[in-house]
């Protein structure tokens, strides 16, 4: 194998290397094998193949005109055969410039220039944003500790991820210089003990270094980054991640200056250092006590929550005006886009905001590659990520920032403010170098410019890993939401989604918890004659009512209950208010009142299920005055007031005024619910919240609800939960997903079971796996079909979705599933086509019908070019005789539509050691050709049984149709 890739590099395009895709498709291996095939051949990339020869002839063309434009250059490169971007040139023609022998005065200046900025943009504690506010009591501690004599004291930072510990540790470096506490050219070493944690030894060894023979393969010995940050600053970077072993060296020389290289018995090494330290975990837990004792500065640093509005505008300005110059564009950005910004939830900070803001650059960046090279960036809205619109969909309308005083804001390249740069610049360059070579990629395929932006806004999106913590947080919230409705309901709630998901984008904070609850509530009324009673219109002809009658289905499956029309309306309801682009209404406001701190715990309870802080609490104490606490409540009445009235929930004794008075006293239209509960706080903000009744309504519906109307919880039962993973035969595709499953999910056997199966043989299978497990999904090339069983097709595994969903069951633990939106299902007939018939008279070999099938399913545009290649792989891995025919297939990502190509041969041919046929049915076949398949198999057994020859010809001379398989009878699996 190894032969053969350095052949096939060898003689490749020079100007078109290669990637390591197409290697592996002429090869018919995976991509991974061939990248550490070609890792151990120490081949480079294919753009590195590439870079010496286009560097060689960038340097011809800027010979013969040096000031020739990029736009230009990248023209004339591309008419060579190059396939290069404007940003890929500009990039490599830095380097030449950076790199060139020339000492002509001009360029010695403009290096001069580059050095002083990049000396301008060194992190300092001048340079950090809220250095004169939030960050003043930090960065005075941090200055202390840098200036105590002799060489300082070791300091350790923490804080949540994100809020800028490394930044903090640079400028403390810079500053220990300034002062002339350090030496101009003392180091600053990072290391980030998380790396390596997995393995000790290598941790060690990488930051104290080693001796010859300290273990296999030490040759000789080795310096660590201790010596190489001897006399100045060793950062250590999520500290808590180093072993005991590791603390315990680092004690001792923070003691004694000395320590031990892995192999030594004696702490006989010295060193100067200033140690720092950085974690996201509590000093106290993460640290061994004589660790901690010998660090005796700890700074904490604040989140991004704690910032001021001002300080987050500048955070924010600060970001625009680097991506600005990475794009090299002038960008313009609307006040809404700034606000939205200002106004969302950062778990992870400053890092967050900043990978936000670049795919929002990004997604705005994208729209202008087509354009003229001096084209403005345009960014607005709908360049926002998904997380942030669903964030300012769910607090409703920002309030008015009096500092933004613009419609909308300019950056040019340039000109930005002194503010130091926190994150990889590599990286977010590598951002945009990605947008300009997938756009142009597509654009090669021929495809609009309205679906490329489609295309690269959802990879976009998906393209930089979430935010830390959002994963945690998720799992969180189904736990919260399981303990308030049980573990079944959540599930359904997951199951329903799925199937919503995948016609429309929700909010889906929002709408787990409204569907959660309103299910559950739903349940415990049931059949309670007054929920068929609701006065609900329907749009039968809107995506939300279609998407929610299959929502519907869920109920029916799991709990055999038919959801008369009315709910089926407010599943609709709730899909088109919880749409993302769903355009904020008034609603109406809630206020609990209670003596003590009840109602306070009560509305946060609340705020935490819907995420959105709607209600107000007012606590009352039995020694306030009269006419103050009614003050108090007034005024939180007319604060939550948004024109639809308010709804005021009275504990026993806090009701203190009519809903008449009320009215008079705020001008506002109130009415008043008793003996407030938790769970009746909960349902109000739901209602009000995602229900299109008016204010009366639901006041006069919860006023008749029962107490116990949420109370119980529902559970499952005890059968394993199980995964199918499906394929035509049950021996390619569904073995491969088999091992693919187990890795992603990273669950065990006895959290979840993988049963494989063919889609020939699958619902006798089915019948009998029922009685034993709980089939939680069906994952695989065919959808069966499986009444109350979702299909995740091989497509939505790869790319992560079907993966989430399954991980997002399994938290909350066993239960059943529902099926996705029936899609068509594609009959045998259906497949049958005249121009896919091949009648061979003469004698042929099993290539030569291979091929001939092969080429008319390919030359008719219904696969891809490899289909012949991954149907040989298939014959490889096992027999496809069925029946007396032969049934050559591959996986259903090759189709580009179905239909079946038939060789009738006049002379049989071996297909099989010992087996001979002479009818081959070559199938095209997708996820949605169950059907199709099932009257494949019965077809042939019919004519098995009837003693006649498996022509599937006769199907399309006479008319026939077949009928469906008898389940009772199996394929077993093509044996």
């Amino acid at each position: 194998m190894e032969e053969r890739i350095r052949h096939i590099i060898e003689y490749e395009d020079k100007k078109a290397p290669l990637t390591d895709e197409q290697i592996a498709r002429q090869l018919g291996v995976r991509r991974d094998e061939v990248t550490l095939l070609r890792h151990k051949l120490q081949i480079p990339d294919s753009r590195k193949r590439r870079q010496p020869l286009l560097l060689k002839e960038m340097e011809h063309l800027l010979k013969q005109t040096p000031s020739m434009p990029s736009r230009e250059l990248t023209s004339r490169l591309n008419e060579m055969g190059y396939e290069v971007s404007r940003f890929m040139v500009h990039q490599l023609r830095g380097k030449m410039e950076a790199f060139s022998e020339e000492e002509d005065t001009p360029k010695t200046e403009e290096r001069t220039r580059q050095k002083a900025r990049k000396a301008s943009q060194a992190v300092t504690f001048a340079s950090l944003i809220g250095a004169k506010g939030t960050l003043k009591a930090a960065i005075q501690q941090a200055q202390a500790a840098a200036l105590y004599p002799p060489n300082g004291l070791h300091t350790l930072f923490f804080g949540a991820s994100g809020v800028g510990k490394s930044r903090m540790a640079e400028a403390m470096y810079h500053f220990a210089i300034e002062q002339q506490v350090m030496k101009r050219n003392a180091p600053f070493i990072i290391f980030n003990c998380a790396d390596y944690a997995k393995n000790p030894q290598l941790l060690l060894s990488q930051l104290f270094g080693y001796v010859k023979g300290a273990f296999t393969g030490a040759q000789q010995d080795k310096l660590g980054l201790v010596d190489e940050a001897d006399g100045g600053i060793l950062f250590l970077d999520e500290i808590h991640r180093l072993p005991p072993e590791g603390q315990e060296n680092l004690f001792y020389l923070i003691d004694k200056g000395v320590y031990r290289r892995l192999g030594e018995v004696q702490f006989q090494q010295k060193a100067t250092i200033l140690i720092v330290g950085a974690t996201t975990e509590s000093p106290e837990s993460s640290l061994l006590l004589t660790l901690r004792r010998r660090i005796p500065m700890t700074i904490e640093l604040p989140a991004l929550s704690e910032w001021t509005q001002q300080e987050r505008l500048s955070l924010i300005l600060h970001f625009l005006n680097e991506e600005t110059d990475r794009i090299g564009k002038e960008v313009v950005v609307q006040k809404e886009v700034i606000a939205s910004l200002m106004m969302y939830e950062c778990p992870a900070n400053m890092g967050q905001l900043h990978s936000d803001i670049r795919v929002l650059l990004a997604k705005a960046f994208l729209k202008t590659i087509h354009q003229e090279e001096k084209s403005v960036v345009q960014v607005d809205r709908y360049d926002l990520p998904m997380h942030v619109v669903s964030q300012q969909q769910s607090n409703g309308l920002a309030p008015e920032l009096p500092m933004l005083k613009k419609d909308q804001f300019l950056f040019i390249p340039g000109q930005r403010s002194d503010l130091g740069s926190e994150l990889c610049e590599d990286s977010a360059q590598h951002l945009y170098n990605w947008v300009v070579e997938r756009y142009r990629n597509l654009k090669s395929q021929g495809q609009s410019e309205e679906l490329i932006e489609l295309i690269v806004n959802k990879e976009l999106d998906t393209r930089l890993e979430p935010a830390a913590g959002e994963h945690e947080k998720r799992a969180l919230r189904l736990q919260q939401l399981v303990k308030l409705v049980g573990d079944q309901v959540v599930q359904a709630v997951e199951q329903m989604l799925w199937i919503a998901e995948r016609h429309m984008t929700l909010d889906y904070q929002r709408i787990s918890y409204a569907l959660a609850i309103h299910l559950h509530g739903l349940l415990d009324r049931w059949p309670d004659p007054k929920t068929r009673e609701l006065p609900l219109e329907s749009d039968c002809e809107s995506m939300e009512y279609k998407v929610a009658l299959e929502m519907a289905k869920v109920v029916q499956t799991i709990w055999g209950i038919t959801l008369p029309d009315s709910e089926v309306a407010l599943l609709e309801m709730y899909l088109k208010q919880c749409s993302v682009f769903t355009e904020p209404k008034p609603v109406i406001g809630v206020v609990v009142t209670s003596y003590g701190q009840v109602a306070k715990s009560m509305v946060e309870v609340a705020a935490r299920l819907f995420e959105r802080k709607h209600a107000l609490a007012v606590e009352l104490y039995w020694n306030d005055d009269l006419s103050s606490a009614i003050e108090r409540i007034s005024a939180s009445i007319r604060q939550v007031d948004q024109g639809e009235g308010v709804i005021l929930l009275a504990d026993m004794g806090s009701n203190l005024l009519s809903e008449a008075e009320w009215e008079v006293r705020t001008g506002v239209r109130v009415q008043v619910l008793p003996n407030v509960t938790t769970t009746l706080v909960i349902e109000v903000m739901r209602k009000c919240l995602y229900s299109s009744e008016s204010m009366s309504q639901i006041v006069n519906r919860l006023r008749t609800m029962p107490t116990n109307a949420l109370p119980s919880v529902y559970t499952t039962n005890s059968k394993p939960v199980a995964i199918v993973t499906i394929c035509l035969t049950g021996e390619g595709a569904a073995k491969r997903l088999d091992m693919l499953l187990k890795e992603k999910l990273d669950a065990t056997e006895e959290q979840v079971t993988i049963l494989q199966a063919s889609s020939l043989s699958i619902r006798k299978l089915y019948k009998e796996w029922l009685e034993k497990y709980h089939i939680f999904a069906v994952v695989g090339t065919v959808n069966p079909m499986l009444d109350g069983i979702p299909f995740i097709s091989i497509k939505e595994i790869v790319d992560e979705t079907g993966i989430s969903f399954i991980k997002r069951l399994l938290l909350v633990a066993n239960g059943t599933l529902s099926p996705s939106l029936p899609p068509h299902s594609y009959g045998l007939r259906e497949l049958l086509h005249p121009e896919l018939i091949w009648n061979c008279e003469e004698r042929a070999s099993k290539e030569r019908v291979i091929e001939a099938l092969a080429s008319l399913l390919r030359e008719q545009g219904f696969v891809e070019q490899d289909f012949a290649q991954k149907v040989w792989e298939r014959e490889r891995m096992g027999n496809t005789c069925l029946l007396g025919a032969a049934i050559p297939h591959a996986d259903t990502l090759q189709t580009i539509r179905p239909g079946i190509a038939a060789a009738r041969l006049a002379h049989p041919v071996e297909w099989e050691p010992g087996l001979f046929v002479q009818y081959v049915y070559m199938l095209a076949i997708t996820e949605h050709c169950q059907l199709a398949v099932e009257e494949l198999y019965s077809f042939l057994s019919e004519r098995q049984e009837a003693n006649q020859s498996p022509d599937l010809q006769a199907l399309l001379e006479n008319g026939e149709t077949s009928g469906r398989i008898p389940y009772g009878k199996t394929s077993n699996d093509f044996e």
